[in-house]
Formats: structure tokens, C-alpha cells, sequence
């Protein structure tokens, strides 16, 4: 637990040796005690790395923050004012209640910007970590970081490395190359917590917008290139998958092939080129010359006879893919 105290005081270090302005108004920690009495109002526990945080700083009140976004974007709401958005959301209507969970579980919002949140979800006992969210202003959630360590580890470095830096206008831009080298270091981990999260929901809800998150959470931690090697986890999602492109009641067949492709489940795609819906097969044959599956080609190339010509004019893109990539 000490490596997130470490992260942050290497963050604090950086803004006061680079942009002193950004921090002097970032309030002092609270107390032990003072943690326990704003959390003892919350219906739910959060992990121990939020009351490291706090420890170190109390952030900013909602209101009274201008540009001191330090945070990935984002400032440090206050404790009070983090548990007061988290019971709001809560006591709103069904509706809006169930948008502000992951995975069925309610979420504490730490950093803001706009109505931009990043957010750790709840555990069911005190736990030591918890995965950290991102709340879009239209209520759309995703993974971003392993949990709260990870992220103050990923930051530390970024600014140590220039992956985030202060522009002349006093702003904070990225350094994409910088910025996804600390990334991969720290959140390694990030793919089983995408995979147990899809598994977790599609029992309940199996529609296409499950499957989607899945894909956007995969899309984002392939665009940090983060190896996603083989597991029982990887294996289970894509049996459950391939199970689901079996059942002609549902229309997800074309976001499965999707997340098979963030997978790179080649065997599985495979198996797909011979699927009743031309979607599902003209985007498996597209997959396979995109993620650079030398082994398909000779399966690939079998659908230049398809019946459906939309199939065949994604076999040949997917022929192309290959020729180039050689």
C-alpha cells in the first residue's frame, strides 16, 4: 500500500519543483478519523487505497476548483463532496442508479472535470484495491485503470517522463508514446478485470450492449498495447461467445467478431468464416487479414466463392491486409 503514497508524493514533488500555482490550494489530509466519519454515511465500503488518498490530501470542493486538474484531466473532488455526488446517485430514480454501477455495483467518483468522473467501485468487504472508472458526460462507463494504485503509479511516471505535461496556456496535454509506456507497467492486469466484468453480466443481460463494453474496454487496453495472453478467463469468453453466435435469437453476432478480433481469438474467428449471417462472416474474414493471422489465409481465401459478394469484397481487403503486412 505504500506505493501509492509513493506515487503521490512524487506527483505532489513534480508539480511544486515544475508548476507550483497548480497544487497550492490542494487542501491537507484528513485523519483517520475524520475518513471514517464521511465514509460511515456511504451504503456501501470502498478500498483502503481511498482512504490512503485522502490521507495524503482532501482535493478540491466541487465548486471551488478552476484549472487545477492534476489528475488525468481531472481534479481531486474532496471527501465530502465525493460521498454526497456517490449518495445522489444513489438515491436517484431506478434509472439513473443503475447507470452509476459497475457490474451491479455502486461506484465512489474521485476525480471530476465538467461532468466527466473517475471513480472506484465499491468492494464487498474494506478491500486493499478496486478497479477505477471512467463516467462519461452521457453516463457511458469503462474501465481505466487496474485500481487506484496503478493509476497514481501511471501518473507519477507520465509526469516524471513527459506522458503529461504542462502546456505554455498552463493546460495538461498527453504524450501518447510516454503516456502508454506507464500505462502498460502499471495496469498489465486490466484485461481479466475487463473479461470478469463481461462474464459476471452476461448471464443476466446477454444483449449486444454487454458484449459492446466488453469491446470498448478491450479496444482501449489494445490501444495502450497491452498483451492479452492466453487464460482460462480468455478461453471462457470465448466459448461463451462463440455459444452466443449459435443462437439465432440474438442480433450481437457482428459485436462478437468484434471482440473476438480484440481477443485476437484466431481459432475462434476461424470457425466464424462459416457462419449462416454474411456480416458475421465477411467481418471475421476482415479480422483475420487486420490482426495479421497468417495461419487463416488458406480459410480466408476459401470465400472467394461466397454467394454474397459483400463477403467476397471483405475476403479480398482481408487478402490485401496480408500481401501488405508480409
Amino acid at each position: 500500500m505504500s506505493d501509492i503514497k509513493d506515487a503521490l508524493e512524487r506527483i505532489h514533488y513534480w508539480f511544486k519543483k515544475n508548476h507550483p500555482a497548480k497544487i497550492a490550494s490542494l487542501a491537507s489530509g484528513l485523519s483517520p478519523l475524520e475518513i471514517d466519519n464521511v465514509l460511515s454515511s456511504l451504503s456501501f465500503k470502498v478500498s483502503k487505497e481511498v482512504r490512503k488518498i485522502y490521507e495524503w490530501s482532501n482535493g478540491y470542493s466541487r465548486y471551488d476548483c478552476a484549472d487545477d486538474w492534476i489528475f488525468d484531466y481531472m481534479f481531486l473532488l474532496s471527501l465530502d463532496s465525493a460521498v454526497k455526488e456517490a449518495q445522489t446517485w444513489v438515491e436517484e430514480h431506478e434509472e439513473i442508479a443503475l447507470m452509476y454501477q459497475y457490474a451491479g455495483k455502486p461506484v465512489l467518483p474521485i476525480c471530476m472535470s465538467d461532468m466527466e468522473f473517475l471513480a472506484v467501485v465499491a468492494t464487498d468487504e474494506e478491500e486493499a484495491t478496486s478497479p477505477v472508472i471512467h463516467i462519461s458526460e452521457t453516463a457511458e462507463i469503462s474501465l481505466r485503470y487496474t485500481n487506484l494504485t496503478a493509476m497514481m503509479l501511471t501518473l507519477a511516471e507520465s509526469y516524471e517522463t513527459g506522458g503529461f505535461f504542462v502546456n505554455r496556456n498552463g493546460y495538461i496535454e498527453k504524450d501518447d508514446k510516454n503516456y502508454a509506456a506507464a500505462y502498460r507497467k502499471y495496469n498489465s492486469a486490466i484485461t481479466d478485470l475487463a473479461i470478469e466484468r463481461f462474464l459476471k453480466m452476461f448471464p443476466e443481460d446477454s444483449s449486444w450492449q454487454t458484449v459492446q463494453l466488453l469491446h470498448d474496454d478491450l479496444y482501449m487496453i489494445n490501444s495502450y498495447q497491452i498483451e492479452i495472453p492466453a487464460s482460462s478467463l480468455k478461453t471462457q469468453v470465448v466459448n461463451t461467445l462463440l455459444n452466443l453466435l449459435q443462437d439465432e435469437k440474438h442480433d450481437s453476432g457482428f459485436s462478437v467478431v468484434l471482440v473476438l478480433e480484440e481477443l485476437r481469438a484466431v481459432e475462434a474467428l476461424i470457425q466464424v468464416l462459416q457462419h449462416p449471417n454474411k456480416w458475421v462472416r465477411s467481418r471475421s474474414a476482415f479480422a483475420l487479414g487486420k490482426i495479421k493471422a497468417f495461419e487463416a489465409v488458406e480459410f480466408v481465401s476459401q470465400l472467394l466463392k461466397d454467394p454474397d459478394p459483400m463477403v467476397q469484397e471483405a475476403v479480398q481487403e482481408a487478402l490485401e491486409m496480408f500481401r501488405n503486412q508480409r
